[in-house]
């Protein structure tokens, strides 16, 4: 099976902030944008769209921006390699070659039919891709998980009862794996040994509703702050690693959706956004991949294995 790939030439817009420099807004179009991962040996942006849904790829230099058609919905990107990635479909994951759009089956995840895979990330050793699921009704029940997988393909469940599994993300030395019900607004941490991917047991840390900013995707700083995605306040959340929010920064979207650092020395950050249903007109932002140049120094995001996992056509 392949992956269809499109490309256009887009042109940032920029935005006045009280407190982010060089903010500017790259008008994607997204539906639910998610799961930024910068590619460093390309110097370009890969990301999904979770309904579209979509594998995009943003070179902020020229501003051309790719698009890979995918099969089914779309929950999480892990980078594999210079030329390959993994993503987590609606119920398994699968490697697409980046440069034929051809995909090959990984595993097959979760089995509860109403659930999908949903973010994800590499940790910091790239020994292993940690993913997530969620009830995708409506009406959501405690049916999620968390999975870990390993360069070679096996996948093992880390921890179960989640509504909405999102927001993972490592402390910088590997020792402390974040996670977040999205549902619940809560986010929690844990021990984390990198060498056999355990990890240990979940505690809140913080608690976060409508008002304050529901914890969707995260990422920790050099200086061990979380930054997490506050997708129902418009803002980016800073909580420290005893769980107090020491900074929120107000986004020109509705809906942040999850951040990255990329760019030349890791010193820009990029922050995905979504469009709900429900908005009968939503605004020229929303949707939309926000860039602006990092307040801290940055750290560059790990690829899955030194030898990751190349199935054959």
């Amino acid at each position: 099976m392949h992956a269809p790939r499109s490309a256009e030439q887009i042109v940032p817009t920029a935005l006045p902030h009280p407190s982010l420099q060089q903010l500017v807004a790259w008008p994607v179009g997204c539906k639910v944008g998610e799961s930024p991962v910068w590619h460093r040996s390309e110097a370009a942006l890969y990301w999904i769209d979770v309904r579209a849904p979509h594998l995009l790829r943003l070179d902020p230099q020229t501003g051309e921006l790719s698009r890979w058609q995918l099969p089914e919905v779309v929950g999480a990107l892990a980078l594999c390699g210079d030329s390959h990635a993994w993503l987590a479909l609606q119920h398994r994951l699968v490697q697409i070659d980046l440069l034929t759009g051809k995909l090959h089956e990984v595993a097959v995840v979760d089995h509860v039919a109403e659930n999908r895979l949903n973010d994800g990330k590499v940790s910091p050793s790239g020994q292993w891709f940690v993913f997530g699921s969620m009830d995708d009704r409506a009406e959501k029940q405690a049916t999620g998980a968390l999975y870990r997988a390993s360069a070679n393909g096996a996948i093992v469940q880390i921890h179960d009862g989640l509504v909405v599994a999102n927001g993972i993300a490592w402390n910088r030395e590997g020792t402390t794996i974040y996670f977040s019900d999205s549902a619940r607004g809560q986010l929690y941490m844990a021990p984390w040994d990198e060498e056999s991917g355990g990890m240990g047991t979940p505690r809140i840390l913080a608690w976060l509703d409508e008002k304050a900013g529901r914890p969707d995707g995260g990422m920790v700083d050099s200086q061990g702050i979380y930054w997490s995605a506050g997708v129902s306040a418009a803002v980016l959340n800073r909580i420290d690693p005893v769980g107090h929010v020491i900074e929120r920064i107000c986004m020109p979207c509705l809906a942040p959706t999850m951040c990255a650092f990329g760019g030349r020395d890791a010193g820009r950050i990029f922050v995905t956004s979504l469009v709900r249903p429900q908005w009968k007109s939503p605004g020229p932002m929303e949707g939309a991949l926000f860039e602006f140049r990092s307040p801290v120094p940055g750290v560059w995001p790990s690829s899955l294995g030194d030898r990751p996992l190349m199935l054959s056509s």
